[in-house]
């Protein structure tokens, strides 16, 4: 993950990864209190972020319509 300021900037699947990883922390029962609220806290950070991917992506889609004849046109996102 690259860092963007002091935010860490990731593509969807490596979010997904990580947050894969986190699930499988948690649900070992052998991790401490003070490490799960940790990594609970970044699975959180982490679902939004991945949500903003989506959320991004879906506008990028949007743009392309089909128009009468049946052919994709690009159009501007606003």
């Amino acid at each position: 993950m690259k860092k963007n300021g002091d935010r860490e900037v990731f593509s969807f699947e490596k979010g997904v990864e990580r947050l894969e990883q986190i699930i499988n922390n948690l649900d070992q029962n052998n991790v401490q209190l003070e490490q799960a609220l940790d990594l609970f806290g970044e699975g959180i950070e982490l679902i939004k972020q991945c949500n903003g991917l989506l959320d991004s992506a879906e506008a990028k889609v949007k743009v392309l319509l089909e128009n009468s004849k049946g052919e994709l046109v690009v159009t501007d996102q606003d």
